[in-house]
């Protein structure tokens, strides 16, 4: 089963997020919006296992605020995204303290830069992605949260998402 680690932001102004996502996501269904640090990955691990690790590495990053102001995108490949500006360095710290353990250093992928980012449209046309990004452009957003807690879940046949491990950071650990 997939399994992946993430971050689930809570925004008092998500409804512009919901009505772009609900339209132009096809994930908008399966899973909330999201700032992927461990890409989707199949481990013989058990979910103990994977909570240990993650927790190892959550303990060792206070809470912290990010901010996302602007859209941007790859129409080749049908992705449009809200950029996180403030936070993207903790946000990088913590993807690469997660790839540094032996459990996700496999699955790391090279050929990808990360970029900290929360996907509000995929799976999209060129031109469509091109003509989403010039509409969403035009826009101005000032979306700030406090980041308090890293998820990890299991990815369902159906692509659904299922948190199974809730950790805050500063490892105080709920399930």
């Amino acid at each position: 089963m997939l399994r992946s680690v993430l971050m689930f932001p809570k925004f008092s102004m998500n409804n512009e997020i919901d009505i772009i996502r609900s339209q132009y996501d096809n994930l908008y269904y399966h899973i909330a919006p999201h700032i992927s640090l461990v890409f989707p990955f199949d481990s013989q691990l058990s979910d103990e296992q994977i909570i240990e690790v993650v927790t190892e590495v959550a303990k060792q990053y206070p809470p912290f605020e990010i901010q996302l102001q602007e859209v941007s995108g790859d129409s080749k490949h049908g992705y449009v995204w809200l950029v996180i500006d403030q936070g993207s360095s903790m946000l990088e710290k913590i993807h690469d303290a997660l790839y540094d353990k032996v459990v996700f250093r496999r699955y790391l992928r090279k050929d990808l830069p990360y970029q900290p980012h929360i996907t509000i449209a995929q799976g999209l046309m060129p031109d469509q992605t091109t003509q989403l990004l010039v509409k969403l452009q035009n826009n101005r957003y000032d979306l700030l949260t406090t980041i308090t807690e890293v998820s990890i879940e299991h990815i369902l046949d159906n692509d659904d998402s299922e948190n199974f491990a809730t950790i805050a950071l500063d490892n105080e650990y709920e399930n």
